[in-house]
């Protein structure tokens, strides 16, 4: 959680090279979005920003979707560009969150509070889920990577053992364990037929007052973007988690806000599982994110340490590993001394 965004002025500065590389050229604003992404720009509200100062100075023009470049914007104006937006957004005091932790928020309210309001001391153990987690990731980042640059067959193996070097000591993922899972990976991308992919791209959503770091974002051959998400787990017999769904949906609505289309479905995608979850994002799922996100904003602005979960099976589900539970224990005591 932030409450407020450090402005990258360097973003600025590569999107108007992009422009300027343009001139007397139409470019295309879907087409122009996407290339931010695989540029790592982190907010296409920059662009926005930028286009609308532009469009009044006469230096573009925009109709259906096509950006006609008329006019060079030379380094003068381009830092006095960079002072006026990096002044309009920060003008706004207000809470960033993201959907990991409007999901956590949802699973434990007090754990929320004491992570990131409090800044509890976290105790997380020196082997086990926590860092299996941290290893898939990195695995499922450097195949995507590796996607875009040379030969899979190869690329397996010596992403396995890159990602098991890392947290040697720590994970207690086995070598077959990942090396299968990538495959079953690289072969929905293939059956997929996705002609785009992005992996670990932090996205800002300065309207929205949300910014993640999408697993992957994927585009198939119809133009359709779909998220996806990688969980540790497995899908147990009560179906889908509802904080699973409610981080995708916040991730759906990042993708969305950043590419300025609507996101239909996403995925979620479990290590121990052969199954891959389509999920589909109604405006229903999208408003229960809004109103989980609102009521971590008020929570995170009292000064009153929220209760514990309410959840069926918390100690199971929420408390066992939970970083923070030493200190939660002690509430709870001083709480019963207090009765």
């Amino acid at each position: 959680m932030r409450i407020e965004i450090e402005i990258d002025p360097r973003e600025i500065v590569r999107i108007v090279k992009i422009i300027n590389n343009h001139l007397n050229e139409g470019i295309s604003i879907d087409n122009l979005l996407v290339d931010l992404l695989k540029r790592k720009i982190s907010s296409s509200d920059y662009l926005f920003l930028l286009l609308s100062k532009l469009q009044d100075l006469g230096l573009i023009e925009g109709r259906r979707g096509i950006l006609r470049v008329k006019g060079i914007v030379d380094e003068n104006l381009l830092e006095k560009l960079t002072k006026k937006i990096t002044t309009e957004i920060l003008r706004k005091r207000r809470i960033f969150v993201t959907p990991l932790e409007v999901a956590k928020f949802y699973q434990c309210p007090r754990r929320f509070y004491l992570e990131k309001i409090v800044l509890s001391r976290q105790f997380k153990k020196e082997r086990g889920r926590v860092w299996d987690g941290e290893v898939l990731h990195l695995a499922v980042h450097m195949l995507i990577e590796a996607l875009i640059k040379e030969d899979i067959d190869e690329s397996i193996e010596k992403i396995t053992k890159s990602a098991l070097d890392k947290y040697v000591g720590k994970t207690t993922l086995t070598k077959k364990e990942i090396k299968d899972f990538l495959i079953k990976l690289y072969r929905l991308i293939e059956d997929e037929k996705f002609d785009f992919l992005a992996s670990e791209r932090t996205i800002l959503s300065i309207k929205g007052s949300l910014i993640g770091t999408p697993d992957i974002i994927a585009r198939n051959e119809s133009g359709e973007l779909i998220p996806i998400d990688i969980k540790l787990g497995r899908i147990d017999r009560s179906g889908v988690k509802k904080e699973h769904i409610l981080q995708s949906v916040g991730e759906a609505i990042l993708v969305e806000d950043f590419l300025r289309t609507e996101v239909k479905k996403s995925y979620l995608i479990y290590f121990r599982a052969d199954s891959v979850i389509q999920m589909k994002l109604t405006d229903g799922k999208k408003k229960e994110f809004i109103s989980f996100k609102k009521e971590l904003e008020r929570v995170s602005r009292k000064k009153i340490i929220p209760e514990m979960s309410k959840l069926p099976h918390v100690t199971t589900r929420v408390c066992r590993g939970c970083h923070v539970k030493p200190v939660c224990d002690k509430i709870e005591k001083l709480s019963r001394m207090g009765r």
